[in-house]
């Protein structure tokens, strides 16, 4: 029975996900407030009880690269590389947008995904469908919220971390995700994670490297 420990710190929002070949054993999600290395492997290790698992039992570990704060990214990228090399486990590493927008149902719109960039700044990625996948369609890049606000025209569908103020104000223009959808969650973490770990799409713990903002 395979298992994937998944770990998503990148933001404000901390998430932690167990998966085995066909069933998501656990997921906690939480406001961590850049506190992740004080929580973060205390709540693993309570996962793993809870779910009668050992470190030992894990097949891989899947880790969210960022972008987000650098605090943050480098909690969950050095927790999950300790477990990696203590256990010899394979990572795989995906970005914080993957994450979002596997989180959202199929529809014809192309998608943008926001992740919060600090400065009052936002980290935005387009997506285009390829059949029933969302896909990156351009290169990530860092604007303001009031720029990009200017920027959005139908049809689009945008998603993930936003102010209530702006949230407001895309909804005049475009079609925004509702809140459930919009929280990054570590079980789509392990459920891409998986599908990469079946097709032997791994890293070690060497190589897998950040992603950050610019002058973050």
């Amino acid at each position: 029975m395979s298992l994937i420990l998944a770990i998503d710190t990148c933001t404000r929002r901390a998430s932690i996900a167990l998966r085995d070949g066909s069933v998501l054993r656990a997921e906690l999600t939480w406001e961590a407030q850049r506190q992740e290395t004080a929580f973060i492997s205390a709540r693993i290790q309570e996962m793993l009880r809870a779910c009668h698992v050992q470190p030992s039992d894990l097949d891989a570990i899947a880790v969210a690269i960022g972008p987000g704060s650098f605090t943050g990214v480098r909690a969950g990228l050095a927790i999950g590389k300790g477990l990696a090399l203590v256990h010899g486990l394979p990572m795989i590493g995906l970005t914080a947008f993957d994450v979002l927008a596997a989180a959202q149902p199929h529809h014809d719109l192309p998608m943008l995904v926001l992740l919060e960039a600090g400065r009052a700044r936002v980290a935005v990625c387009r997506y285009e469908w390829q059949g029933a996948t969302p896909a990156a369609a351009s290169e990530w890049w860092i604007q303001d919220w009031r720029t990009l606000l200017s920027t959005l025209e139908p049809p689009l569908w945008v998603c993930g971390e936003m102010p209530a103020e702006f949230i407001e104000l895309a909804q005049q223009r475009v079609m925004v995700a509702p809140p459930a959808l919009c929280l990054r969650r570590a079980g789509f973490l392990a459920d891409l994670a998986y599908e990469r770990w079946k097709n032997g799409d791994v890293s070690d713990a060497f190589s897998l490297a950040a992603i950050y903002p610019a002058e973050a």
